[in-house]
């Protein structure tokens, strides 16, 4: 069965090893990459006995007074573990602790948002489901002849 919780050091080749996979092969950026989703900002992992099945990190915008978060990478490695829950579980997850994390700071929490890939039809729907809304459309932002949806979801 899987089990959600923050992630820790002992997660550091699984943040080095994903950087690797999904953007290149620059292990000095793998690294960094790793040392900012554990240490910097605050990720939620979804595990298995014996393996982290994926991942999300979300991070404080414009200071924690501007109530703004931006959920900046959200992961499931293997092609086999998609399709079954999992991503939706890391994005209730994500922003109960999102809710939780501003709350125990005596702040409001004005709006979360994501950059979603148009064709990522199966993200797309998660972030929906989780109320969720687009914002914008960035036409050419990370690939050409691509858009990338901007989803918000607000408390305001």
């Amino acid at each position: 069965m899987a089990k959600v919780r923050l992630a820790v050091a002992s997660d550091r080749d699984y943040f080095i090893q994903d950087y690797l996979t999904r953007y290149g092969k620059d292990m000095e950026m793998a690294k960094k990459h790793a040392i900012v989703c554990i240490d910097v900002h605050r990720s939620i992992v979804i595990h298995s006995e014996d393996e982290i099945i994926g991942s999300v990190t979300w991070a404080i915008r414009e200071g924690i007074q501007a109530g703004l978060v931006v959920i900046f990478q959200m992961s499931i490695t293997k092609t086999e573990n998609r399709g079954k829950g999992y991503g939706g579980l890391l994005v209730k997850h994500c922003i109960e602790d999102i809710e939780n994390f501003y709350q125990s700071k005596g702040y409001n929490l004005r709006r979360i948002f994501i950059s979603v890939n148009e064709n990522n039809i199966a993200g797309r729907n998660i972030y929906k489901k989780n109320g969720f809304r687009v914002l914008a459309e960035l036409k050419d932002h990370l690939k050409l002849g691509e858009m990338e949806l901007i989803y918000g979801k607000d408390y305001f």
